[in-house]
């Protein structure tokens, strides 16, 4: 396999391999390479539920109580008429 790094970064890696960090740039590759896989798999780890960003909003006090999972409550959800033009009529205005 042939990688090409931008110039900034192979001279780090020389630099690395030559301070003793790394036996050779293979090595730090591999490394680099494990370090993402390991971040890849703790944001994997770390996803939440819809449930866990509702109760952290309703921590925070951006909602009043937990939406039902009901689907029959969900239905009788009316959706909040809000006046005025949509946003991106004005963006458009603003930028005039």
């Amino acid at each position: 396999m042939m990688i090409h790094l931008p110039e900034d970064l192979e001279s780090y890696l020389q630099v690395e391999v030559q301070n003793g960090r790394f036996a050779s740039t293979d090595e730090a590759i591999s490394e680099a390479v494990r370090l993402l896989r390991q971040r890849r798999q703790e944001a994997q780890e770390k996803a939440i539920t819809a449930y866990e960003v509702n109760q952290q909003l309703l921590a925070v006090g951006l909602l009043s109580q937990i939406p039902s999972r009901d689907p029959k409550t969900y239905r009788e959800f009316s959706p909040i008429v809000v006046e005025g033009e949509p946003l991106t009529e004005t963006i458009i205005q603003e930028r005039l």
